[in-house]
């Protein structure tokens, strides 16, 4: 009765349109005003511990960085440098535009920054090589949505914080399953595109090809810096989130690309989106406070693993359930209803929690690319100026090696798991 109250009212109000923080919020006072289990005055209360919390503050500096990265003309670097590195292959064009988005997100963490930064710059190049609109649309939101994957994640910040797992292992353990996913992106390019032209036609020295690369190294340097930082225990993952401001933003100085306004600009875009972020994890935090007050997910996991039966499962019906709701809703409000409800349930079963939440993250950021409501997919449609349905299509194939890939680390947790326990000794 309690489950079916406060989430029924929830889903009500998402079904009429009303904003994902305001439908949790509303939800939330109406389950203590029905049930009268706790003071409404606690709402309030809860509201601002929710946001009062030291890894949170990662969230809307990670932000910045990112859009401070995508105006100091870093990622002009970094497309120049792999286009000389990897630009000589049929089919390499596509190869090139996926690498440069897998680097890019180990900077910004955001799938949308980074379709729209390395976009700007791919675009020209892939249609004079012969890749349709389609084509280009699709290769950059499916690139484009390893941005929450690898780490830094804003995904698993948000996770770890809602469910009390380490941060930083979190980041570990989803190396290895976002170069995987960027490798099978590009077995996928190749196989399709093989008979596209060369990324370039030139053929670069040595000569060109090292200054190339030393003109990126600090681009390159900046990912090995702030994850190098967090795993080495010199920094947390909030004070890896102002190192990384304070190096785009020198960076973005020394290469005098960047204008007082691109700062005004990305501080602006910064306050706008983190400040959604932050006002659903207020208000989610009263809900998670009320799961667990009501000790829902305790009788959630009772009533369900008898059924569920084992961990296989389990699993099947986790991947199904969240690829459909990436599908029509916002990722981090999935995080912080779902989380709670089923990751109980794995812990329950016996499934290892940090392979749990990262193979949480990863199923919802399919939620980037799939229809109706993928972000990266209208991203792209705006930055090829061609229609979402022509986005979709070239995204399809990708779209269906992710979902192989996912439910394979999902099934085999030795992929998520290797990197952590390799580190641990």
């Amino acid at each position: 009765m309690e489950v079916a109250l406060l989430l029924g009212v929830m889903m009500i109000l998402l079904a009429y349109g009303v904003p994902i923080a305001f439908s949790i919020g509303i939800s939330s006072s109406v389950f203590l005003m029905v049930t009268q289990m706790k003071p409404l005055i606690l709402i309030a209360q809860r509201t601002v511990l929710g946001t009062d919390s030291f890894p949170l503050l990662a969230i809307p500096l990670f932000t910045l960085g990112g859009y401070l990265m995508e105006s100091s003309g870093l990622s002009k670097r970094l497309v120049g440098c792999i286009e000389k590195l990897l630009g000589g292959a049929p089919g390499s064009v596509g190869t090139v535009t996926i690498v440069c988005c897998t680097i890019f997100a180990a900077l910004t963490g955001s799938g949308p920054a980074t379709v729209a930064a390395i976009g700007a710059i791919m675009l020209p190049a892939m249609l004079k090589n012969g890749y349709s609109k389609s084509e280009t649309g699709g290769i950059l939101a499916a690139a484009g949505s390893l941005g929450p994957v690898i780490p830094p994640s804003i995904c698993m910040i948000v996770y770890g914080s809602t469910m009390n797992v380490s941060i930083p292992e979190m980041f570990v353990a989803a190396i290895v399953p976002g170069l995987l996913l960027a490798a099978s992106f590009v077995a996928v390019n190749l196989v399709m595109n093989r008979n596209k032209k060369a990324a370039s036609a030139v053929k670069y020295s040595r000569k060109e090809v090292m200054e190339s690369f030393i003109q990126a190294v600090p681009v390159l340097l900046l990912p090995v810096i702030i994850l190098g930082g967090i795993y080495t225990g010199i920094f947390t993952p909030t004070e890896a989130a102002v190192t990384c401001v304070i190096y785009s933003l020198v960076l973005g100085i020394a290469y005098r690309e960047m204008k007082f306004s691109d700062l005004i600009s990305a501080m602006k875009k910064t306050i706008v989106t983190s400040g959604m972020v932050m006002f659903i994890m207020a208000m989610s935090a009263n809900f998670g406070w009320i799961l667990s007050a009501a000790k829902i997910p305790t009788t959630v996991a009772n009533a369900l693993v008898p059924y569920l039966g084992n961990r296989f499962v389990f699993t099947v019906l986790l991947l199904i359930l969240l690829f459909i709701a990436g599908c029509f809703m916002e990722v981090l409000a999935l995080v912080v209803i779902l989380a709670p409800i089923l990751i109980p349930i794995g812990v329950q079963l016996g499934m290892d929690p940090l392979h749990l939440g990262v193979t949480f993250c990863i199923a919802l950021v399919m939620g980037l690319i799939t229809p109706p409501f993928g972000m990266n997919l209208f991203t792209a449609a705006a930055v090829c100026d061609t229609t979402f349905v022509e986005i979709v299509k070239g995204a399809f194939p990708y779209i269906c090696v992710a979902l192989i890939m996912i439910s394979l680390f999902a099934f085999v947790p030795q992929i998520t798991l290797f990197l952590p326990g390799l580190m641990a000794g």
